[in-house]
């Protein structure tokens, strides 16, 4: 199958999944407040529950925008040097970063896992996610197993970044558990979905 898209389009392609990922992990992770019957019969915990439902969609947009921001700088330089027929430099990814110097390591072993898999993609042949993904990888399997590595590299990374990370009663560290959870199911569903 004849890919009709563009290096662009199919940069779109995968920025939306990402972003896809990011609302349904954002969704595991932050509580949405529940309006209960009694909140309309009294005036003043309605206005609160509104109150709370807007902190909770700004914190929402926040989350993403905060969850995208090395996925995105990858993907926008890998999309750079694929049309240029050059390789990311890594460490230049790296060194924009506000990851903790006794990251770095962790985090350009995240940044080079997210690079080959948004290279491959982008070099694929598809109309689409689903087919750019079944071009790239040919079955199941072989997608599950790029995605183990993808989801390890960020795990490793996050184990490295929790100990500068507030230290709030182990909330921080739940979080981070939810968070890994989420995007494995994601993409296991995913997978599993695009390969059924």
């Amino acid at each position: 199958m004849k890919s009709s898209l563009s290096l662009s389009e199919k940069y779109e392609l995968i920025f939306a999944n990402e972003k896809q990922l990011a609302k349904n992990v954002a969704a595991d992770v932050i509580d949405k407040p529940q309006l209960e019957l009694w909140m309309i019969l009294i005036p003043v915990f309605f206005v609160f529950y509104f109150f709370h439902l807007k902190r909770y969609k700004n914190g929402l947009k926040e989350f993403i925008r905060n969850f995208l921001i090395t996925r995105k700088r990858v993907l926008d330089a890998t999309c750079e040097a694929t049309q240029a027929g050059k390789d990311v430099v890594v460490a230049e990814l790296v060194d924009v970063s506000d990851a903790p110097g006794e990251t770095k390591k962790e985090y350009q072993a995240w940044v080079t896992a997210l690079k080959d898999f948004f290279r491959l993609l982008l070099q694929a042949q598809g109309n689409s996610y689903a087919e750019l993904v079944k071009s790239t990888y040919k079955n199941r399997t072989d997608f599950l197993l790029t995605l183990h590595k993808l989801n390890t590299a960020e795990r490793t990374f996050n184990k490295a970044l929790t100990p500068f990370l507030p230290d709030d009663e182990g909330n921080i560290a739940n979080v981070v558990k939810t968070m890994e959870a989420s995007v494995e199911k994601f993409r296991r569903d995913q997978a599993n979905e695009i390969f059924m």
